[in-house]
């Protein structure tokens, strides 16, 4: 008695003529409209525009505007020269330098946290979210960002009194591991409280 042939089974990938396998499925092709629509991607490609734009912008109005780099350079000086007068008596200060039982610290740009700062602005700004959103998230995530460097030249002009060996491995390899840890958590903490936040348990929204 002959066999019935097997019919294909429904929904399944019917082989090309003279073949005993299926086609492989055919790859979507690459589109800049594709890409773009991906979110992920769409904010990779904007905070690398933005973080471009921003250093390249920066030197210029550096140079021009100077005095305002200075006048934070000194602002800090002062802010870390209070809070450790807080706790001793052995703290002097003079425009950009902090002296803590001899021990003396000079801030310089650098020490402003400034360049921590305009990571973070560029990675907000590069979020998908409202205008509202960015504007919340950097009204407090620049004066946390800048109070945390604060605590940071604390803890070094410590450290450098204390232990002066450990100064250079603190000051160029711990902390600044520590500062991209504190950008990245400001940013989420921002996203999670902000961003994600439902409408209408944000006042007025």
């Amino acid at each position: 008695m002959p066999e019935t042939p097997e019919e294909p089974e429904e929904g399944a990938p019917e082989s090309p003529a003279g073949s005993g396998s299926p086609s492989p499925p055919s790859r979507p092709r690459f589109s800049p409209l594709s890409f773009w629509r991906n979110p992920a991607y769409r904010f990779a490609l904007l905070f690398l525009v933005n973080l471009g734009g921003l250093a390249w912008a920066y030197p210029r109005l550096r140079e021009r505007y100077r005095f305002v780099v200075d006048a934070l350079a000194q602002f800090t000086a002062w802010v870390d020269y209070l809070v450790l007068g807080i706790f001793s008596d052995v703290v002097e200060h003079n425009d950009k330098l902090v002296s803590f039982h001899g021990f003396s610290v000079m801030i310089i740009e650098e020490c402003t946290g400034i360049y921590e700062v305009l990571i973070f602005v560029a990675a907000v700004v590069a979020f998908p979210t409202t205008w509202r959103d960015k504007a919340i998230g950097l009204g407090f995530g620049v004066p946390l960002l800048y109070a945390f460097n604060v605590v940071r030249i604390l803890f070094l002009i410590v450290v450098g009194h204390r232990w002066p060996d450990a100064f250079e491995f603190m000051h160029l390899y711990f902390w600044q591991a520590t500062l991209i840890v504190m950008i990245t958590s400001v940013w989420l903490l921002w996203i999670n409280m902000v961003v994600r936040r439902p409408r209408s348990a944000i006042p007025g929204g």
